[in-house]
């Protein structure tokens, strides 16, 4: 079984503090990775923590994956298998100042270890929750909190899969109605997975402050969720600082890479926009399916949340 490392040498606390001549930080390392130096021409196995200065040379080996962190708060992606001058990675990185990027790469590196476990032993466990949807239940259980507080964003609905009790057969088709408080239907999607995508900007979020999602199956509709509520951050001040803040971290990531999605992830958990954080983190693990590490900081922020249960 293919192993893997992530992000165990920062503390939640912790900082990108880099000496004069460090450029960059292992955040994530998949495959046979390494580096050189003038003073290690032997190639050395790569390994999450490890800084890297500018006449370092990394090594990415066939299958291998590596996200760095610039100690200007950015972050760079690493696949194709090559060596690669770490003075010319910093041509690629747009170095200008990245405060709120740089806070939130810190967060994802401090999830890893703030409880001080040992993941490795726990992988199995995490890895677990994240395909807890699959173990079909009779009855409908929304994995969301009863009232999430959402910003306008996009946000993933997601539920168990259901066993028809009168044919012992999974559910094949399930209908999603979002409502206002006063029940007016603002939205009926049918759907053959077990989670849905759902564009808050198009409901209206900001001015209806509270919506009302209830899931059922379209074979029998007696088997429905019970009612859940998609809050807009009630104060309009923090929720346009969260705005601001919001749209300076992506401008400030810019390319759309898994490791950037898992540290808007971490923006969102950060903030307990819960259903928010499940997106982007579900987005970091379809572009990057083969690396297990963001299945694992996926189940661990799920059940620290109280979703897993």
């Amino acid at each position: 079984m293919k192993k893997y490392t992530i992000i165990f040498a920062f503390l939640l606390s912790s900082t990108l503090t880099f000496a004069q001549d460090e450029l960059f930080k292992v955040l994530v390392t998949k495959g046979d990775n390494k580096f050189t130096s003038p003073t290690n021409t032997v190639a050395q196995a790569l390994l999450v923590g490890k800084k890297l200065s500018s006449t370092d040379k990394v090594i990415i080996g066939t299958g291998g994956y590596l996200g760095l962190a610039h100690k200007s708060g950015k972050t760079i992606e690493l696949k194709t298998p090559g060596t690669y001058d770490i003075t010319k990675l910093v041509g690629q990185v747009n170095t200008q100042n990245a405060s709120v990027s740089e806070k939130y790469v810190n967060y994802v590196a401090g999830q890893m270890t703030s409880s001080n476990e040992d993941l490795a032993a726990n992988r199995h466990k995490y890895m677990a929750v994240t395909g807890s949807v699959e173990r079909g239940t009779e009855k409908i259980k929304p994995i969301a909190p009863t009232t999430a507080t959402v910003l306008d964003e996009l946000a993933v609905l997601k539920w168990n899969a259901v066993k028809i009790a009168s044919t012992k057969t999974f559910a094949k088709a399930y209908i999603v109605t979002i409502t206002n408080m006063f029940d007016d239907v603002l939205s009926t999607q049918e759907t053959t997975d077990t989670e849905i995508v759902i564009d808050l900007n198009k409901l209206n979020l900001k001015t209806e402050k509270n919506l009302v999602w209830t899931v059922k199956v379209k074979e029998d509709p007696t088997l429905i969720s019970d009612k859940y509520n998609l809050q807009y951050v009630s104060d309009d001040s923090k929720a346009t600082q969260l705005h601001n803040q919001f749209a300076t971290l992506k401008s400030e990531l810019g390319e759309e890479t898994a490791l950037n999605k898992l540290v808007l992830a971490s923006f969102c958990a950060d903030n307990k926009l819960t259903l928010n954080a499940m997106e982007y983190y579900e987005e970091a693990i379809k572009m990057e399916p083969d690396v297990d590490e963001y299945k694992v900081l996926y189940g661990k922020y799920m059940e620290q949340s109280g979703l897993a249960k």
